[in-house]
């Protein structure tokens, strides 16, 4: 065996460097291989495809019934207007029933 200043043998040091060789070509994989970015993504895909439209729809609904209420609203108004001139109407048509009678006020 031969020894040197440092002390380390042959063996020792073809190990070492056995390890070094080993360590630089062995490639080390940190977070999410393309496997699993394919899933995630296909996972994705497949809720959207789902769940759009359902969104779409809720969207829709929100949106018609608040149509809806606002023309209901429209639509009284218009109702307690037309009640009010059939009113004035029924009144015009008095005073003027009584005007061509010769009766007046």
């Amino acid at each position: 065996m031969q020894t040197n200043k440092n002390r380390t043998t042959t063996n020792e040091k073809s190990e070492l460097l056995d390890f070094e060789t080993k360590a630089k070509t062995k490639t080390v994989r940190f977070g999410l291989g393309k496997d699993m970015l394919i899933i995630g993504l296909a996972i994705l895909i497949i809720t959207l495809i789902l769940f759009a439209p359902k969104v779409y729809l809720a969207n829709n609904i929100y949106y018609v019934s608040r149509d809806i209420s606002r023309l209901q609203a429209q639509q009284q108004l218009l109702a307690e207007a037309k009640h009010k001139l059939q009113l004035e109407l029924e009144q015009l048509k008095i005073k003027h029933l009584n005007e061509t009678l010769g009766e007046t006020y």
